[in-house]
């Protein structure tokens, strides 16, 4: 997968990968079932922004030259988010916003803007990761409820979780739209402080053995005291097959994984 999809932004990939670390394979077939008699569960891929594709090359050979710039730069911050180093990750975010090689392009910029929300927030600046969502929040996006979602779990506004995740469970029926709902509100539990209901919430997911429940029930383990499961956990996650560094739900994964020392 990675050498398939390197090239592409994270909004891109995260439409291939996040259904394989959400949802279980062996439902794959009943799912494509599905979408030939309603909507596919498209805000299930969607954890980054608006999934633009790059300046075609009509437009100037300099414009063109500073996305490839641009990307280029982003790709190298977002390994660096996806192996933890958040404070690297924010400062390698904040270096292509600020020398304007990304500007007007929508993709590059919000790719940056929700680099840096997620790595805000798994650094503990949650005062800082609720300003950097509430602004990637205001622009167009394909799936904003999901990315609501995303923002209101990591940044631990609980309530406003809680409603988004009711609304997102009662409208997206499907497999993978409760494997989504249940892991993220399981996650929100978790960083509430309440492991007990985190993990009568995992119960409910049709596959638990994907990353992120993995990585909440390892966080639970560390807090019962049970540090060989924990790091058993956490190392099934870290070493996860499809670990790609450009899916946004993978990089949340890591994020809860990584908490487990």
């Amino acid at each position: 997968m990675r050498s398939l999809l390197g090239g592409w932004s994270p909004a891109i990939v995260s439409l291939f990968v996040a259904i394989e670390l959400l949802a279980c394979p062996r439902l794959a077939a009943s799912q494509a079932k599905d979408s030939a008699t309603g909507p596919a569960p498209a805000p299930v891929a969607r954890q980054a922004s608006l999934a633009t594709v790059h300046k075609t090359l009509a437009t100037s050979g300099g414009e063109v030259a500073l996305d490839r710039r641009a990307g280029a730069r982003l790709q190298s911050a977002q390994h660096v988010l996806f192996d933890g180093r958040y404070a690297d990750a924010m400062s390698a975010f904040a270096a292509v916003l600020e020398s304007g090689d990304a500007r007007g392009n929508y993709s590059l910029t919000s790719w940056a803007q929700h680099g840096m929300a997620i790595a805000a927030a798994f650094d503990g600046q949650l005062t800082k990761a609720r300003a950097l969502y509430d602004d990637l929040l205001r622009a167009p996006a394909l799936f904003p409820l999901a990315d609501s979602i995303e923002a209101a779990v990591l940044t631990k506004r609980h309530s406003t979780a809680t409603a988004l995740l009711d609304r997102f469970s009662d409208s997206h029926p499907s497999a993978l739209g409760q494997q989504y709902a249940h892991s993220f509100r399981a996650l929100d539990l978790l960083f509430a402080g309440n492991c007990d209901a985190a993990l009568a919430e995992l119960t409910h997911v049709p596959d638990a053995d994907r990353p992120l429940p993995q990585a909440i029930r390892g966080n639970c383990a560390a807090k019962a005291g049970r540090h060989a499961d924990a790091v058993a956990l956490r190392d099934s996650v870290l070493t996860h097959p499809l670990a790609d560094p450009n899916a946004w739900p993978m990089i949340v994964a890591r994020g809860v994984a990584l908490r487990i020392r």
